[in-house]
């Protein structure tokens, strides 16, 4: 297979959370790879580092920062007119971004259950429609949706019993499960019209922040059959891929990079 296939060069992608941890890496990455890339983010600040810190890398591609709430339909009506804009059409887009609220499974209110369904769910769903409207006309296009591993598995209770703080909502896995099969939907139902559908899930990638606390990364590390945990940098080529020409035939398909956590 040609590396040619792997090029983004000169293709519309748009990301949201584009400004986040594992957000920021996948932009460099696609910027790299010579995509147009339009980072999304409500964080200003968060995307002014972004673009500081590019600016001192070689680039192949182009970076477009937008300030936006994309779950806001007129604030993301806008985004897509300017991804339109400047490369044209919207060829790519990954649904990175998640908003959601932290509760234990006995404490977790109506609406911190709605709040997370919403925010990893039912956004995805909204924002794919309008996405996949875009690209029609076009009779191409990719779109990736971030899932996770704890949307094909349980957390194990014990990995966080030392730090519940850090233990996921009981609804966050459910909306990431929810992010996997919608995303075989809409798979099936965009194929007819030229668009590709895929998931990504990734596995154990805490925060620096959270990285820190004593212990905590060795619990997880112990769980993961290669033995540590994941570097934002390591899902930058799955979602190369899966935007690419080189997974023209991959659609429906959920891509778990988790250092083998779901294997056993």
């Amino acid at each position: 297979m040609s590396l040619e296939l792997f090029e983004l060069n000169g293709l519309g992608v748009g990301l949201t959370g584009g400004g986040g941890y594992l957000g920021s890496a996948m932009v460099k990455g696609l910027v790299q790879s010579g995509a147009i890339v339009f980072a999304c983010d409500i964080n200003e600040n968060s995307l002014a580092r972004l673009k500081e810190n590019l600016a001192h890398e070689e680039q192949n591609g182009r970076l477009f920062t937008i300030t936006a709430d994309i779950n806001d339909e007129e604030q993301r009506a806008s985004v897509l007119d300017m991804v339109e804009k400047e490369a044209g059409s919207v060829y790519g887009w990954v649904n990175n971004a998640y908003a959601g609220q932290a509760g234990l499974i006995t404490e977790a209110s109506r609406g911190q259950i709605e709040a997370t369904v919403v925010g990893g769910l039912a956004r995805v769903i909204e924002i794919t429609r309008d996405v996949a409207m875009r690209m029609m006309p076009h009779r191409s296009g990719s779109i990736v949706n971030v899932s996770s591993m704890y949307g094909i598995v349980s957390p194990q209770p014990q990995a966080y019993s030392d730090h519940p703080a850090f233990h996921n909502p009981p609804a966050y896995g459910a909306a990431k499960a929810g992010v996997i099969q919608y995303t075989r939907y809409a798979a099936c139902h965009l194929a007819a019209h030229g668009i590709r559908v895929n998931a990504l899930s990734p596995g154990p990638f805490p925060k620096q922040s959270v990285r820190c606390t004593p212990g905590f990364k060795e619990q997880l590390s112990s769980r993961v059959p290669l033995g540590r945990l994941g570097e934002p940098e390591e899902l930058v080529g799955a979602v190369i891929y899966l935007l690419s020409r080189a997974s023209s035939y991959v659609t429906g398909h959920n891509l778990v990079v988790d250092g083998g956590w779901t294997a056993w």
